[in-house]
């Protein structure tokens, strides 16, 4: 357990919340709620946690079934300059439990790529089967993979960049930095038309809640259809599910005597046997 701020709305008002191992956003939610700090309370819908990077000049919101311990654990404990912050937003619908999707979105289309810090190239992006691939084609057949959202999310760029388009956005690991060799690895950066860029974004934040639920099971229920399957009942007649492992008749105890037999009388069979 520690002792974690949490700001609400801006820099000004904070709230200190105990966060273990077990706790969620949604519970950090709670918590905040129940010190009256929400204004209309948390029911009034909108209100989200989100992950301020200030490291690298982003943020994106924190759906209410992801651990914080995963979301804090991955900061640079050496910079003390990253936070939470308690905010409304148009995206929580989206990124409730009750929206998950029943299959990984998918999206095409031309984006700007910041290949190397102010450098850009125009390449062709594809979101497909929970990955992101680049290719210089529409065609996709050169297609090289970029990164998997697996451990990859998407977040809003609130640090100014040169980009040759007006929306910028990103994607970057949502694992620790001392796991890449190099930044460029880490976070990657587009800039595309504002429609484009808001509909990529959201694509994006909607495949990882996919993969967040598939590969971790951190939703306890969901839509039909997503749900962990429970414990069937067998129904009256029906046979009887196969063990996975064929086990034989159990061994004969080589102390326990065989029907019919008559032990010698004084023997040990004899006393075990009475």
């Amino acid at each position: 357990m520690w002792q974690q701020r949490v700001f609400i709305g801006n820099m000004q008002r904070f709230c200190t919340v105990e966060i273990g191992s077990g706790t969620c956003a949604g519970d950090v939610l709670n918590m905040v709620d129940a010190q009256g700090a929400l204004e209309q309370g948390a029911g009034s819908g909108g209100w989200m946690l989100w992950e301020i990077s200030q490291d690298f000049g982003m943020e994106r919101p924190i759906r209410s079934f992801e651990m914080l311990s995963d979301v804090c654990g991955a900061w640079n404990t050496d910079k003390t300059v990253n936070l939470l912050v308690i905010k409304k937003t148009l995206l929580a619908p989206l990124l409730s439990p009750k929206a998950m999707p029943s299959a990984s979105p998918t999206c095409s289309g031309y984006v700007q790529w910041e290949y190397k810090r102010g450098k850009w190239q125009k390449r062709w992006m594809e979101l497909r089967e929970h990955s992101l691939w680049l290719s210089k084609r529409d065609t996709g057949k050169d297609a090289t993979f970029l990164c998997s959202l697996n451990n990859f999310d998407a977040y809003y760029v609130t640090r100014v960049h040169k980009a040759p388009k007006p929306y910028v956005f990103s994607v970057k690991s949502t694992d620790s930095l001392s796991f890449f060799e190099s930044t460029s690895d880490y976070v990657h950066v587009f800039s595309c038309g504002e429609s484009e860029g808001k509909n990529w974004l959201e694509k994006i934040l909607l495949a990882r809640s996919y993969v967040l639920y598939q590969e971790r099971n951190v939703i306890s229920s969901g839509p039909a259809g997503l749900q962990r399957a429970g414990t069937r009942k067998q129904a009256p007649g029906q046979r009887p599910a196969q063990p996975l492992v064929n086990v034989g008749a159990p061994k004969a105890d080589p102390m326990s005597a065989p029907i019919g037999f008559e032990p010698a009388a004084g023997s040990l069979l004899a006393r075990r046997h009475a």
